[in-house]
């Protein structure tokens, strides 16, 4: 995992949300329910994407199996794609996986920049 991408996903998110605590050990392999929080803190602390989800699929044990977890990275993928113009090639599957967490950064960056430029 590349350092510069950690520290850029801090530098980006961290301008948006205060917690949870964007540490380099959980950007450089991002669990789920971490990413579950940071996207819940987005949505409570700027309102973007809002609205995306289902009151169940706020609560972070309501979204334990991987089709679930892979259907709501999924929604804010779209999301994010949709607002920011740009294409991201982060795959919900592989992040639920654990894989490609380059990708996963690069997703948080995004939202990052969605928040900073609406």
């Amino acid at each position: 995992m590349n350092a510069a991408v950690v520290k850029k996903t801090q530098d980006t998110l961290g301008k948006v949300i205060k917690k949870p605590p964007l540490t380099e050990k959980l950007l450089s392999r991002p669990p789920f329910r971490y990413l579950h929080d940071i996207f819940s803190e987005v949505i409570r602390t700027t309102g973007f994407m809002k609205g995306l989800y289902e009151e169940k699929e706020m609560k972070s044990d309501s979204v334990k199996d991987k089709d679930s977890k892979i259907a709501f990275l999924q929604k804010a993928i779209d999301v994010v794609m949709l607002v920011s113009g740009e294409p991201l090639a982060a795959k919900p599957a592989r992040i639920v996986a654990g894989h490609e967490p380059e990708k996963t950064n690069e997703l948080l960056q995004a939202i990052a920049r969605c928040c900073l430029n609406k």
